[in-house]
């Protein structure tokens, strides 16, 4: 499960396809692409969206990871879906949120496409072999991404489950993956400890919580406003099993 440390270099060396994929969502005329999953495969392609806004020249994102049905029919209702790209996100492909929005939205571009073409709207990014893979090749999926097994759902944002929706909205994918290994280098073993950040961010926040201080008041830049909500999940999911945690606001 720590994958996750290593995967800039697995995902510089694959830069280039995603780009040619974004080239291609393009030159397809996609106005608009719809990302449906829910939480740790959502939170990071949500904050791009925010932080990013609409690229000229690509297709504006949206992020579904609502099931509230009010919620569902204005995302329905704010595209052309003849002209949206689909991507279904789940690492398990079993899960039941991403699942119900995949057969939704199929049924729908079904009926204004027809089955043969419907397919071709759909993109899967998904871990090898999962019942979505399954799912996406009987339907006709205009592709399907892997993601890497050894690597936890909240964890993928430098993985196909971040980079896909980064690509296609006109994210510079490179510069962002040479920028992470910076940070990567900075936060490794060999940095020494007083240049190290995730180091000295991990013993402010371990000490502290030791001594009864575990809330986390997070205050975000406003040009990076909506970062607070990705950040919420991380702490959150990654450190309240069992008792301990911290609480963030």
């Amino acid at each position: 499960r720590l994958e996750w440390l290593t995967v800039t270099d697995l995902m510089r060396e694959q830069a280039p396809g995603l780009e040619a994929f974004a080239r291609e969502v393009k030159d397809e005329g996609f106005k608009h692409f719809v990302l449906l999953g829910m939480g740790g495969s959502s939170l990071c392609p949500e904050v791009m969206r925010m932080t990013f806004g609409v690229q000229p020249g690509f297709p504006e994102l949206h992020v579904l990871d609502s099931t509230v049905p009010a919620q569902v029919t204005a995302f329905e209702q704010a595209v052309n879906l003849e002209k949206t790209l689909c991507i279904v996100a789940s690492k398990s492909g079993t899960t039941t949120e991403p699942n119900t929005f995949r057969d939704y939205f199929y049924d729908k571009l079904c009926r204004i496409v027809g089955t043969d073409r419907a397919g071709q709207h759909f993109i899967a990014i998904t871990d090898p072999g999962s019942q979505l893979e399954q799912d996406a090749r009987s339907k006709g999926f205009r592709h399907i991404f892997h993601g890497v097994p050894e690597i936890g759902g909240r964890y993928s944002a430098l993985s196909h489950f971040g980079l896909i929706p980064a690509a296609v909205m006109g994210v510079d994918v490179p510069a962002l993956l040479d920028r992470a290994k910076d940070m990567v280098r900075q936060c490794s073993p060999s940095s020494p400890d007083d240049e190290n950040p995730g180091l000295n961010l991990g013993i402010v926040l371990g000490t502290l919580a030791q001594a009864g201080r575990d809330k986390v008041t997070i205050i975000t830049s406003p040009a990076i406003w909506d970062l607070g909500a990705w950040m919420e999940q991380l702490i959150a999911e990654s450190t309240g099993k069992e008792g301990p945690g911290l609480i963030p606001i």
